[in-house]
């Protein structure tokens, strides 16, 4: 067990520490919370201006998103000593020690504290952006309209949808609210908009010639919306749940199919239910695959289950194909790598 750090310290200790490394860097992040909570950003901020790829937004982004409690004091010290540091040394009397370690308690409880309310907030917002894409869906979507991006991946629409006219999604997490603006609503939002926007105001929209593509849960619940433009960007609303989340084209007419696919994007999962027949289910990317293959299994325990990766061999170590693989030597199941341009 460590002494805390006085917040003069752990400056000091820090400066020891490169901050190019990003997992070193959020794991330092991580480790400042969950001993000092906020008040300890401005020193992380500061010292993760050393990288050449610091980015205030993208710092400010990752500490809000940090958990505290996953990383300790000791990983700070441990790195710092590493590279030389040394604490200095002084006399404390047990008065003292008791005093900080009280302190450090103190911190701790009032970090996981914020945890339990971040997490509360999450939750509601998150219902509260279900509930939202629940209307966007039965108000202002339809099941057909046109498609440059399907058209030019030569696929078709499976339980996929169209706007019916332009839609923004306004999410407030300040006021914990969530509304819809649509049609000629939407030139009058971006009018009023603050400028600059607010950090608590995030605006997710909907477009014609979009790709709609439901993401439910394994109950059937509707969470979120992903959309993909005309040039193949995706986009999802702030808050909306992703994982274990899932869009499923199924086959009705066979309960019993021998064989089910999992792949990452809608236009490989389209491609090859058009190849084969089988149900696949869109897992949007591979940390969510590694959730929703087991989902398919409890949904199909009668059926062989299939991987169907992505395949980029232009890209560095091809995390595509290796991560598939090791997922499938994992969950014991086959994997294969459809020769189509990946969605």
């Amino acid at each position: 067990m460590h002494d805390p750090l006085s917040i003069d310290e752990l400056r000091l200790a820090l400066q020891y520490i490169p901050a190019d490394d990003r997992e070193t860097w959020v794991s330092i992040g991580n480790a400042c919370k969950t001993e000092y909570g906020d008040e300890a950003y401005p020193i992380w901020d500061e010292w993760s201006q050393q990288a050449a790829s610091y980015k205030a937004a993208d710092a400010k982004s990752v500490w809000r998103s940090l958990t505290p409690g996953h990383v300790r004091l000791g990983t700070i010290i441990k790195l710092a000593a590493d590279a030389g540091w040394q604490r200095e040394q002084r006399e404390m009397s047990a008065e003292d020690r008791r005093r900080l370690k009280a302190e450090a308690e103190e911190r701790r409880r009032k970090a996981a504290e914020a945890v339990e309310a971040d997490q509360a907030k999450l939750e509601r917002m998150r219902e509260a952006v279900a509930e939202a894409c629940q209307r966007v869906l039965e108000v202002h979507l339809q099941d057909h309209g046109p498609s440059p991006y399907l058209e030019r991946k030569g696929v078709g629409a499976y339980g996929v949808w169209f706007p019916r006219r332009a839609v923004v999604v306004n999410v407030d997490s300040q006021r914990e609210r969530v509304d819809l603006w649509a049609g000629e609503e939407v030139r009058r939002f971006y009018a009023d908009m603050p400028k600059p926007r607010p950090d608590h105001l995030h605006f997710f929209q909907l477009r014609p010639n979009d790709v709609v593509v439901p993401l439910r849960g394994p109950g059937g619940k509707l969470w979120s919306l992903q959309t993909i433009n005309h040039l193949g960007t995706k986009l999802f609303p702030k808050f909306g749940r992703k994982m274990g989340c899932f869009h499923l084209i199924d086959t009705a007419g066979d309960p019993v199919p021998p064989i089910v696919a999992v792949t990452e994007g809608y236009a490989t999962a389209a491609s090859v239910h058009q190849a084969t027949g089988w149900p696949v289910a869109v897992a949007l990317d591979l940390g969510n695959m590694a959730r929703v293959a087991p989902l398919m299994r409890s949904m199909f325990p009668q059926s062989q289950l299939i991987l169907c990766g992505d395949d980029d061999p232009e890209s560095p170590d091809n995390p595509g194909r290796t991560k598939t693989e090791a997922l499938a030597a994992e969950l014991g199941c086959v994997v294969a790598f459809p020769s189509m341009e990946a969605a």
